[in-house]
């Protein structure tokens, strides 16, 4: 008896000529497809990011792309070698011997390796593509290169996955074919992540340049009070910085909807809306959303707010940048800076004696308060103080005309954020939570304990 009777002595199946010809030619076009499709899944991904935002199309670093690339050759080959060795151990003959058996069982655990990792990797693809669509979040949240790792280990499961059953009729000998096949796959997936099917490049540059705040470098400014809106009948102005030759700044372009508009055609169209789509404080038909450059001259934005102000309309929603953000700055799209026109038509029939008024205005990068200077660093907690000491506060604002209207924005965030802070503090005492969690007819009582009191004065109107 052959004393090496207990080992096995399996060969790996002899594979005719014609059929290992066919196999490598279907699973080199295989694996090529299958990139393809994931390849370009990504890219329609990146495409459909664009439909509610305005051509804010989802970039992704060279390294990102490469890194990605490289995930789907690798992965698209190793399905591929699942598929060879389903074609190379099946059909064999006398079905019933041990060995063959074990053949058909590599088979049948190719065939279910594949279709339940397609099913898992196809669902979990859906519910990323939805969180991204749905909330924006492409910015806030990337697998790359944090947890990048995870594909690693993914592809290095899955194919240790494919060799089990061969492992355990092979033994050792398939070591050997494993490093083979391992080495043949790496190079192969290396030439695969090098082709890009599409210039990703120029899509992002043919979608962005339509994208008018990167096209004219618009610089958006930063708050510490804002609210996050869904996007909801909205009508875009944008008001940009021009450059001359010279690098002077020129009066800024004007655009309606994505459409370039003189000030004068702009008036007329803003106009022309509130007369067919009557405005009410309580059920806009409609709502704006103002960009603004941070460096344009108030004497610009004010033109526009008494426009939108005779029109009857209450508010514009202006985008912004938070201060202090966890995340990319374009994960904040729908984030905004309600901006009150009215704040002087409340007071233009009120007897102001009855008031503690607080004279604010923007001096030289500091804020000049009843005659005294602080440092921009140092009014919140001068306003705050005030509004704390004296009930029958109002805070007169003068807006100069070669005020930046990031200066302006800069007042009333620090005010809002004065007000937020004592009102907080009032609802905590009382009802042992802040505004945000406070019941409606809660926050009203607070709302009217501790008002919100801001006349604007605009010298340049």
């Amino acid at each position: 008896m052959d004393k090496r009777f207990l080992h096995n002595n399996e060969k790996f199946p002899e594979i005719e000529r014609k059929k290992l010809i066919i196999s490598i030619v279907l699973g080199v076009f295989y694996s090529f497809i299958f990139y393809s499709f994931l390849y370009l899944s990504r890219e329609i991904l990146r495409f459909f990011s664009t439909i509610d935002i305005e051509y804010d199309i989802y970039v992704l670093s060279d390294q990102e792309v490469n890194f990605y690339n490289l995930f789907f050759a690798y992965l698209s080959l190793i399905f591929t070698q699942s598929f060879c060795f389903s074609y190379w151990f099946g059909k064999t003959r006398r079905p019933f011997k041990k060995v063959n058996i074990q053949k058909s069982a590599i088979v049948n655990d190719q065939q279910f390796l594949n279709i339940s990792f397609l099913l898992w990797f196809s669902r979990l693809a859906i519910v990323y593509a939805l969180y991204i669509g749905i909330e924006s979040t492409g910015y806030a949240f990337s697998f790359y290169p944090k947890y990048s790792y995870l594909f690693i280990i993914c592809l290095i499961v899955l194919f240790l996955q494919t060799w089990v059953t061969i492992r355990r009729l092979y033994r050792r000998k398939a070591l050997k074919w494993m490093l083979i096949s391992a080495s043949i796959i790496s190079v192969l997936a290396f030439s695969y992540s090098r082709i890009n099917l599409i210039d990703y490049q120029s899509i992002n540059e043919m979608v962005l340049e339509r994208n008018i705040a990167y096209k004219y470098k618009m610089e958006l400014v930063e708050v510490n009070t804002w609210e996050k809106c869904p996007p909801s009948h909205i009508k875009n102005i944008h008001l940009v910085n021009q450059l001359s030759d010279s690098g002077k700044l020129q009066q800024p372009i004007h655009f309606l909807n994505a459409n370039e508009l003189s000030f004068n055609d702009l008036e007329m169209n803003i106009i022309h809306m509130s007369i067919e789509e009557p405005l009410h404080l309580y059920s806009l038909p409609y709502c704006y959303r103002l960009y603004v450059d941070k460096s344009i001259k108030m004497s610009f934005v004010n033109r526009l707010k008494k426009i939108m102000t005779n029109v009857g309309l209450p508010y514009v929603l202006c985008p912004i940048i938070p201060k202090n953000r966890e995340h990319d700055q374009r994960y904040y799209p729908h984030s905004y800076f309600v901006w009150w026109l009215q704040n002087q038509e409340l007071y233009k029939n009120i007897d102001l004696k009855q008031f503690e008024l607080l004279s604010v205005s923007y001096v030289n990068d500091s804020i000049q308060m009843n005659n005294i200077v602080y440092a921009t660093n140092d009014f919140y907690s001068e306003i705050k103080q005030q509004i704390e000491k004296h009930d029958n506060y109002l805070v007169a604002f003068s807006v100069d005309e070669d005020m930046a209207f990031a200066d302006y924005i800069f007042v009333l965030d620090e005010f809002r954020r004065a007000v937020k802070s004592i009102r907080d503090k009032y609802a905590i005492k009382n009802y042992s939570k802040t505004c945000e969690m406070l019941e409606s007819d809660e926050f009203e009582i607070v709302r009217n304990k501790i008002p919100s009191r801001l006349m604007e004065i605009d010298t340049c109107w």
